[in-house]
């Protein structure tokens, strides 16, 4: 797929297939998205060039995506998930 510069887009599915909140980390930005059971969410990634679009990491209650250029999470529709989207109250933004 490409942008309308013509470049690169890659799309990666997430999907919480558990039965708690699946915290979803987007880094170089360091931002996360909180996805409910059965929820999906689409990262989105462009100006990678030859480099791999994504890299995945898992631990416990996280998947940390680190992209190979830029990028941003949308739902299945395309719209944009804020940073901190569901993010539980019981958890504090890191300060950086």
């Amino acid at each position: 797929m490409t942008d309308a510069d013509g470049g690169s887009v890659a799309r990666m599915r997430v999907t919480n297939r558990g039965t708690d909140a699946l915290e979803l980390i987007l880094e170089p930005y360091g931002s996360d998205h909180w996805l409910r059971p059965g929820e999906t969410f689409v990262v989105v990634a462009y100006g990678f060039g030859d480099a791999d679009p994504f890299g995945v990491e898992h631990e416990p209650a996280v998947v940390t995506v680190h992209l190979g250029g830029h990028g941003h999470v949308t739902d299945v529709r395309g719209d944009g998930i804020a940073c901190a989207h569901g993010r539980p109250e019981t958890c504090e933004e890191t300060p950086v």
